[in-house]
């Protein structure tokens, strides 16, 4: 795509890593989803959060398990500032 604009930019990547998602609908988030409603008394919000956690895709790999991440807190407690 041709902007015409006068600006040049490089970009090097340094690292990656393969996303990760999960199925909300296995049992694993279903009993967590009961657990979180238990103790809290209301559901939770599945906001698929943490999928660039380069670790996560691999555990489940090497694993062959799923991986069900739980936040410890809010998603504005600025955890990467």
């Amino acid at each position: 795509m041709q902007l015409n604009s006068p600006n040049k930019m490089s970009l090097t990547s340094l690292h990656g890593a393969k996303a990760w998602v999960s199925s909300t609908s296995h049992p694993n988030y279903s009993a967590a989803s009961r657990a979180i409603e238990r103790v809290y008394g209301q559901k939770p919000d599945f906001t698929r959060e943490g999928g660039s956690i380069p670790i996560t895709s691999q555990f489940e790999d090497c694993t062959q398990m799923n991986v069900l991440l739980l936040p410890v807190g809010a998603c504005d407690d600025m955890a990467h500032s």
